[in-house]
């Protein structure tokens, strides 16, 4: 067995089933000793193996029990056989019922569906049951090592009726329990970037696009594939706006490439707006301001009815153009926020990623009127920030809040020749390790340090030692 094939994979089952018919093993009991290798070499649990061996998904499998039952209230889905699989050491304990019909759809007999670990915790009904059924070998079958009886399929070159034949069509190698726990892996790293160092939440996003580009390769349903487009856009957008924060602005681009790629392989507009939201963000700390704009105002033309609200959007075409200094347009843009702000509908845990909470809206209005001279009007919004950061619960302040708001309350206070506020609002950045915050942090410092020893201030002791003591800070210890 080759090396690179991973044992019990598509391609190692393959490779079994060439061998065993190069040792002369017909065709209609290969499944059954493909189960039996699994089960003994591979250390897969017997009601895994056997439905590996069959070659169906969770959700296939669920199907063919359905036609089997012909009972439209039995409803079994994939992720109940998943459960099925995973007892008794979590799961739900298959009823008898759910075994024959099982060993029904796989093609052997109940009692191979179980272990001695499976027997051991059997309810002593069903134990006496076990024992009191008929051995396989009475009805002719032949058996293998396992105790396993053979499944029964058709002979090479027997006539496939329409219905099976459209029925193989439908093999995938996903199941709708997989997608939902990638989707709520995802959704837990987003909440908890907030308290998290990007690093740790970074890695762990990468293990979920590793998954979910592992199972693009095999084959899906369409929908299943389209979740896998949607769900790559999201977890690589998301990844990108994390890796602007490392300052890798190279890896972040490449990120964002890739998550529009995924976001117009699936057609869908909320994807496109999680994308363009990521590349405008990266284009802005990048440098790129007008293109951070561009980007922002063709996400918005993108209409969804839910999911992603415009308010951010809005907010990133504002700070664009603040950068290249575009008064009227970020007038503008903070005007259209504005009226949208306190009538914009709540967003769902999965949703707040990207949405933003209330206090970064608030300051990137406030960082944006700063940029364009309007200082009385960005420190109205950066107070506003500021109460709503505090009103807010500590699991979902993001930790660089704190410090950009205090930047940029400090700057407001100097345009306005109130040294002691700009001081009031620094001081306690300077306790902090400060080459711990997030890229953008340490070069606002750089900007408020470079102000303080501008025009107006160069001859001032004091704010040239606050330009000292931020240099100092963001030095290596």
């Amino acid at each position: 067995m080759s090396r690179q094939v991973k044992a019990g994979s598509k391609a190692y089952r393959t490779e079994m089933r060439d061998r065993l018919a190069a040792l002369g093993f017909p065709a209609e009991i290969i499944s059954a000793q493909l189960a039996a290798h699994l089960i003994a070499e591979c250390q897969i649990r017997p009601r895994t193996a056997w439905r590996m061996a069959a070659e169906l998904s969770l959700d296939l499998a669920a199907r063919h029990y359905n036609a089997v039952t012909a009972d439209p209230r039995a409803g079994m889905r994939g992720s109940r056989i998943w459960e099925y699989e995973q007892w008794p050491d979590r799961g739900v304990r298959p009823p008898l019922h759910a075994l024959r019909t099982l060993a029904q759809v796989y093609g052997t007999e109940w009692q191979s569906l179980l272990d001695l670990r499976d027997l051991e915790n059997l309810p002593p009904k069903d134990l006496a049951e076990y024992h009191s059924a008929p051995s396989p070998a009475a009805d002719g079958h032949r058996l293998h090592t396992t105790g396993t009886v053979a499944p029964s399929y058709p002979p090479p070159g027997a006539a496939v009726s329409p219905l099976e034949q459209a029925m193989t069509l439908t093999t995938t190698n996903v199941d709708d329990a997989q997608l939902d726990d990638l989707w709520s892996d995802m959704g837990h790293l987003g909440d908890a970037y907030t308290h998290t160092t990007p690093k740790s939440i970074l890695r762990q996003l990468s293990f979920v696009r590793e998954q979910a580009a592992t199972l693009l390769q095999g084959r899906q349903r369409p929908k299943q594939a389209r979740n896998l487009y949607l769900l790559s856009a999201k977890c690589c957008a998301m990844m990108a706006w994390i890796s602007a924060d490392l300052g890798r602005y190279g890896a972040a681009q490449e990120l964002n490439s890739a998550a529009w790629l995924y976001s117009q392989y699936a057609d869908d507009h909320l994807a496109r707006r999680w994308v363009r939201t990521a590349q405008s963000r990266v284009e802005y700390w990048a440098g790129n301001g007008a293109e951070s704009a561009r980007l922002a105002a063709d996400a918005l033309a993108y209409p969804v009815s839910s999911g992603m609200t415009d308010a951010p959007l809005i907010l990133a075409e504002a700070r664009g153009w603040a950068s290249v200094r575009a008064e009227r347009q970020v007038l503008d843009a903070v005007r259209r926020w504005a009226r949208i702000e306190d009538a914009d509908p709540t967003v769902t845990d999965e949703d707040r990623f990207f949405n933003i909470s209330k206090d970064r809206r608030y300051y990137m209005a406030g960082t944006s009127l700063l940029s364009v001279g309007r200082t009385g009007l960005a420190l109205q919004e950066l107070r506003t920030a500021r109460q709503a950061y505090e009103r807010s619960a500590p699991e979902f302040r993001w930790e660089a809040m704190d410090p950009m708001i205090r930047i940029d309350t400090a700057r407001a206070h100097l345009r306005l020749g109130e040294l002691d506020g700009t001081a009031a609002e620094i001081e306690p950045l300077l306790s902090t390790d400060i080459g711990r915050r997030p890229d953008m942090v340490r070069a606002m410092l750089k900007v408020l340090a470079t102000e303080l020893t501008g025009p107006g201030w160069h001859k001032s002791k004091t704010a040239e030692s606050l330009a000292e003591a931020l240099r100092d800070a963001q030095r290596p210890h």
